[in-house]
C-alpha cells in the first residue's frame, strides 16, 4: 500500500501537469474576486506588484512624476511608507515603474523619463532601501508637436513601457513600445539586453537593440514579456492592432534557444496570435501577463467591453475596467474572464493601466489605477480566489447530520457586492446536497409583489449531460431558495424555462441565519433531477443573489460563478462525484477560533486540502492535511 505522502505527492504532480498542459472551461481553474479586499493602497499611478523571494511584497508606482517603492511584510496587511526611487530632472517627470529580483538578489527598477523620452534603470541590493546606479538604456527626444497637443505630427515622439525578465541563463531584457524606427504613427516592440553585470551590481548593455515584433501600419505596444516554465520560451504580451477591430492583447512567441534571433514577428508570422478566443469580450490594450505555480497563464487588459451592464460612457478610457482571462501554459487560448473591480455602482469611476500578481498558492492579485473616485483614486488592490472544480465526497446513504467541516472546496462567488458566498457539496446513492455559507451584513427580503429572486438568496444550475452547445438546451434544472426560505425550481425547455411543482423536483431545503449571513443547505434527489450521472461528472454553476439598501436606495445583483456565460452551456464548470476521503486515520482538533485567516498558515505549518493542493491560507475551518494527518480547523 502506497504512503499517503507519497499519494499525496503524486496527486499534486497530475495536477500540475494536467493544468499546465490545457486550460479550459470544463476542467480549467478560475479566479474569483472578493469585493471586500479591495482596498486603496496609495496615491499614484501604474502600480505594480512583485513577491520577493523573503517573502515581502513590493509596490512599484510614480506619484507626482517620482518612481516610488512600498514594501509589505509577509504577515502585514498594509505597505510601508515609501521610498523614493528616481526624481526627474526639472521640466521631466517618472512613470511606467517595472521592478525585477534579479538571480542575484539585485534590485532592478525601470521606468520611463518623460519628455525627453528615456528608459531608465537603478538597482538596490539592501533590498529596496537605497538605490544607485541609474543607466539610460534608449532615448528618443519627443517630437514638440506631439507635447502641443497637435496630433499631426510626422515622425518617431518616444518609448515608453519597459519591462523586465532574466532568462535561465542569466540575461537580462528590458522591452519597451518604440516609435524611433517606424514611419508615421506605427509603432514596435524593441529589446535591449544584459549579458554580464559590473563589480558594483549594475549591468553591462550590449549596444543597439533587437526588434522582436513589428506590424505595418499598426501600432504594438506596451509589451509584458514572461519566461514560461519548463525552458518552454518566452511569451510577450503586448497591446495590438494589427489584428483589426481595435486594439486587444496580442500573445509574440520565441524559444529560449531563438531568443529572437530569427527576426522580426510581422503581423502574419505564425508566432503572433490573438490571446482572447471564443465569444469572449477581447477589445482592450495595456495588457499584462503572469504564468501561476501550476502553469497557467494569466492576462489582463483594460477595456470598455459590457460598459453598458453599469451605464459607463464607452468612449471615456478612464471609465473602462480591468478584466482577467485563464491560459494555457503557452500562453493561448484565454478564457473564463473575470472583472477584479466591477464598478457596478460607480459608472464614472474606472480602472486603467493594472497589473498582476501571484501572492500565494490559492491567491492572485490585481493592482488598478482608479479614477473617478471622490476621495480615493490611485493604486487599488483586490484580491481574488484560485479556484478549481468542485469535488462532492461520499457520505453514508441516510445521512441526517452530515459531515460538512470535511467537504472543502475553493468555489466562492462575490464580486459584485459586500455578499460572499462559499459553496461545498456532498453526495450519496439518495441525494446530491449542496452547502452554501454566505456572508452578509445587511439581509434583505424581496418587496411585497417582487420576484423572490430580487432578494439575498443562492442558486445552483444542474446539466447531467454536460451539454457543450452555445445555448442552453432542454432538460438543465435550476434550483433556488432565498432568505425566507421560498423555493423556486424550473427545467430548461430549449427555448424558456418550465417551473416544477414540489411533488415533481423532490428539493429539500434548510436556511439558518448567523452572526455573519446565513447558510442554506439544498437536497437534490438524484430520483427526480435525471438521475445520478454514470460518469460521476456533471456541469453547472453556482449563483448569488443579494439584494442590499444604501442611503435609501436598492441595489440588487445578481451573480453567477466567475467565467460563466449562463447563456452558453460550453462555457459552464464541470464538477465530480467523488469517494468519501480514506488513507487518513489519524485526526488532530486544532482550536483557531479568533484567529485571522493570514495566522492560519502560520499556525497549521504547511497544510493541503482533501484534493492534495497547498493550501496557503485557509480562509474558513475544515478538515485539512498536515505531515499526512488530518487535521481539523474549526
Amino acid at each position: 500500500m502506497l504512503h499517503y505522502k507519497k499519494i499525496l505527492a503524486l496527486c499534486c504532480m497530475a495536477s500540475f501537469f494536467t493544468s499546465a498542459i490545457a486550460q479550459n472551461y470544463r476542467t480549467g481553474i478560475r479566479i474569483g474576486w472578493d469585493y471586500r479586499m479591495q482596498k486603496f493602497e496609495t496615491p499614484g499611478g501604474y502600480g505594480r506588484v512583485k513577491v520577493l523571494r523573503d517573502g515581502r511584497q513590493a509596490l512599484v508606482y510614480d506619484e507626482g512624476g517620482v518612481c516610488k517603492i512600498r514594501f509589505k511584510q509577509p504577515k502585514a496587511k498594509v505597505f510601508q511608507a515609501a521610498f523614493t526611487v528616481a526624481v526627474p530632472p526639472a521640466g521631466a517627470g517618472n512613470t511606467n515603474a517595472e521592478l525585477l529580483e534579479l538571480q542575484d538578489g539585485t534590485l532592478m527598477y525601470a521606468w520611463n523619463e518623460r519628455w525627453a523620452t528615456k528608459i531608465k534603470v537603478k538597482y538596490s541590493t539592501d533590498g529596496g532601501r537605497t538605490w544607485f546606479g541609474e543607466q539610460t538604456l534608449f532615448q528618443q527626444y519627443v517630437n514638440q508637436d506631439f507635447i502641443n497637443g497637435d496630433n499631426n505630427y510626422n515622425g518617431p515622439i518616444g518609448v515608453w513601457e519597459p519591462c523586465i525578465i532574466q532568462l535561465p541563463s542569466g540575461e537580462v531584457q528590458v522591452y519597451f513600445a518604440n516609435e524611433a524606427d517606424t514611419p508615421n504613427n506605427d509603432q514596435n516592440i524593441s529589446m535591449v539586453r544584459s549579458t554580464t553585470a559590473n563589480a558594483d551590481g549594475t549591468r553591462r548593455w550590449q549596444a543597439g537593440h533587437v526588434v522582436p515584433c513589428y506590424t505595418v501600419g499598426a501600432r504594438d505596444g506596451m509589451p509584458v514579456p514572461v519566461v514560461l516554465q519548463n525552458d518552454r520560451g518566452i511569451a510577450l504580451a503586448i497591446e495590438d492592432d494589427g489584428f483589426g477591430g481595435g486594439f486587444q492583447p496580442g500573445i509574440i512567441y520565441t524559444t529560449l534557444e531563438d531568443n529572437w534571433s530569427s527576426g522580426i514577428r510581422y503581423g502574419d508570422s505564425p508566432d503572433r496570435w490573438i490571446g482572447i478566443i471564443g465569444g469572449e469580450p477581447r477589445g482592450g490594450g495595456a495588457p499584462y501577463l503572469i504564468q501561476l505555480k501550476t502553469g497557467e497563464t494569466i492576462l489582463s487588459t483594460q477595456t470598455n467591453s459590457l460598459a453598458d451592464q453599469r451605464g459607463a460612457p464607452w468612449d471615456d478610457m478612464y471609465k473602462f475596467r480591468q478584466f482577467v482571462y485563464v491560459g494555457n501554459a503557452m500562453a493561448r487560448n484565454f478564457q473564463c474572464y473575470s472583472i477584479p473591480f466591477p464598478f457596478m455602482d460607480e459608472p464614472d469611476q474606472g480602472g486603467v493601466w493594472n497589473s498582476l500578481c501571484q501572492i500565494n498558492d490559492s491567491t492572485i492579485m490585481a493592482i488598478s489605477e482608479v479614477h473617478g473616485h471622490p476621495t480615493q483614486s490611485g493604486i487599488w488592490s483586490n484580491e481574488g480566489r484560485i479556484m478549481h472544480p468542485l469535488t462532492s465526497y461520499e457520505v453514508g446513504r441516510g445521512t441526517t447530520d452530515l459531515p460538512w467541516q470535511g467537504a472543502i472546496s475553493d468555489v466562492f462567488v462575490g464580486s459584485l457586492s459586500q455578499a460572499g458566498m462559499y459553496v461545498s457539496s456532498l453526495w450519496n446513492t439518495d441525494s446530491l446536497y449542496l452547502r452554501f455559507v454566505v456572508r452578509d451584513r445587511d439581509l434583505r427580503s424581496p418587496d411585497e409583489g417582487a420576484a423572490i429572486w430580487d432578494a439575498d438568496g443562492v442558486e445552483f444550475f444542474y446539466d447531467s449531460k454536460r451539454n457543450t452547445e452555445n445555448n442552453v438546451p432542454a432538460g438543465i434544472y435550476k434550483f433556488f431558495v432565498n432568505i425566507d426560505g421560498q423555493t423556486l425550481v424550473s427545467r430548461s425547455t430549449g427555448t424558456g424555462w418550465q417551473d416544477l411543482t414540489e411533488a415533481q423536483h423532490g428539493m429539500h431545503v434548510t436556511i439558518e441565519r448567523t452572526s455573519d449571513g446565513y447558510t442554506a443547505c439544498m437536497a437534490l434527489p438524484w430520483g427526480r433531477i435525471g438521475r445520478r450521472p454514470s460518469s460521476k461528472r456533471f456541469t453547472g454553476y453556482f449563483k448569488l443573489h443579494n439584494k442590499d439598501v444604501r442611503n435609501g436606495r436598492t441595489y440588487i445583483y445578481h451573480e453567477p460563478l466567475s467565467g460563466i456565460d449562463e447563456g452558453r452551456c460550453l462555457t459552464w464548470w464541470e464538477y465530480g462525484l467523488g469517494d468519501a476521503p480514506v488513507g487518513i486515520h489519524e485526526v488532530t482538533t486544532q482550536e483557531l477560533n479568533g484567529t485571522n485567516g493570514e495566522d492560519w498558515g502560520t499556525a497549521c505549518g504547511t497544510l493541503f486540502d482533501l484534493n492534495g493542493r497547498p493550501v496557503v491560507r485557509p480562509t474558513r475551518g475544515g478538515i485539512y492535511v498536515r505531515d499526512g494527518k488530518k487535521i481539523m480547523i474549526r
